[in-house]
């Protein structure tokens, strides 16, 4: 993202003329950190709440407002709002990934969040100019897609800190369901979790199980072999060949979620504590 034009509040919008200055200083700031790839969550919070002071109906105007992003322009606030909450989600997921598990769980909450408000911020635009209204930003699948994208990272940082079958599967679920409903975003992370939900499905097999073992470790090497997944495959293949004798075989299959149960995962994310 990428805007070229300043906004000067203070020449924009009547009231406290502090507060006015104070947003286009930060909104300069958000702006030349993008050019330096610098995360800016702070000050984009900070923004935001000063834009939401100004977005309310008693507002009055000097004069219209151009609202600048990558080359395409709008003079609707709410198309400003969508472009904060997204480098919101943006930045906050910079700062999860950059964290160890414990203390990169809120801002994965907080990736989602921001998401669902970006939601019902398009849900309040009363109209779409025609050269925007194609884009991305502008369409409310792009924004579910993003949150359940976030949403699998959120279990995914679970499983990470404790390996167990319910956050991966969740993970790999939401991940899932993600590619359904926009393909356009990146879903390289998709194979390994697949693979890496097989791998647990494996473990929770009884003992004696080793031929159901093997051949869920089978259907996971085809998606990712990375050191754990061959160890146990290799682990278990060798118990199959020379102890169980099974045939390696399985009949089951990874449960996928409805809208209806993924937007249900989306509330449990952000219920409050």
């Amino acid at each position: 993202m990428n805007s070229k034009n300043a906004i000067l509040f203070e020449t924009i919008v009547r009231g406290d003329t502090k507060e006015l200055i104070k947003a286009s200083e930060l909104r300069r700031k958000i702006m030349h950190g993008l050019s330096y790839e610098n995360n800016m969550y702070d000050e984009c919070v900070s923004y935001l709440e000063l834009l939401n002071s100004f977005m309310k109906p008693n507002t009055l105007s000097k004069k219209p407002v151009l609202f600048s992003w990558n080359n395409t322009s709008s003079s609707c606030w709410q198309y400003e709002k969508l472009h904060i909450l997204s480098l919101l989600s943006h930045w906050a997921h910079e700062k999860a990934v950059s964290l160890d598990t414990k203390e990169a769980k809120p801002w994965f909450k907080k990736c989602v969040e921001h998401e669902l408000e970006a939601l019902r911020c398009l849900n309040r635009y009363r109209w779409k100019d025609t050269e925007i209204s194609i884009l991305p930003m502008m369409q409310e699948r792009y924004h579910i897609a993003k949150a359940f994208i976030y949403a699998s990272d959120y279990y995914y940082n679970m499983y990470a800190f404790k390996e167990s079958m319910a956050p991966i599967k969740k993970s790999y679920q939401m991940l899932e369901i993600a590619s359904r409903v926009w393909n356009k975003l990146e879903y390289t992370n998709l194979a390994e979790r697949e693979a890496l939900l097989l791998r647990q499905m494996a473990i929770a097999e009884k003992e004696d199980n080793c031929g159901e073992r093997v051949a869920l470790m089978k259907k996971a090497i085809d998606l990712c072999s990375n050191d754990e997944i061959l160890k146990d495959y290799n682990l278990w293949k060798q118990q199959n060949d020379s102890v169980y004798y099974q045939k390696e075989e399985t009949s089951q299959t990874i449960s996928l979620l409805s809208l209806e149960d993924s937007f249900q995962v989306l509330s449990n994310i952000v219920k409050p504590n």
